[in-house]
């Protein structure tokens, strides 16, 4: 398992990259790749499993899943976003990016569903995900302590 000042690293790799999504609604190349080398890190560093290539694809489906339904919504849901949770899978493992993304997505459902009860956003805003998915590691790194 993870230490917790690593996963409190990610968080702050993940609100920086919130910044950039909030700011522009893009997340630079240059996010990417430190999150890439993170991943990479916690990979080889602090993973429990063995090294097997079925465990390290099925760690990126559910970031491959959204970048699939980001093509068929022919981008309403970005596909930054599915790049970056098959970034992030392939650190965590399936377990606790599902987890993750299930956790941010409830979180953002929530956003949206109260930004869209006051009026402040539209039936076709785009509401940025980066923030959700650093709120969700946060709340992994809670419950998986």
């Amino acid at each position: 398992m993870f230490c917790l000042w690593w996963m409190v690293v990610g968080i702050l790799i993940l609100s920086v990259l919130s910044i950039f999504d909030i700011r522009t609604r893009h997340i630079p190349f240059s996010g990417f790749v430190v999150v890439l080398i993170y991943s990479v890190i916690s990979l080889i560093c602090f993973d429990d499993r063995s090294l097997v290539w079925t465990d390290v694809l099925l760690s990126i489906m559910p970031g491959l899943v959204l970048m699939g339904l980001s093509v068929i919504t022919e981008g309403k849901i970005g596909l930054g976003d599915g790049i970056l949770i098959a970034e992030i899978g392939l650190g965590l493992g399936l377990e606790l990016c599902v987890y993750m993304l299930a956790g941010a997505l409830v979180l953002n459902c929530v956003y949206a569903g109260a930004m869209l009860s006051i009026h402040k956003i539209g039936l076709h805003s785009r509401v940025p995900f980066v923030p959700f998915v650093a709120a969700g590691m946060g709340v992994i790194t809670v419950v998986f302590r």
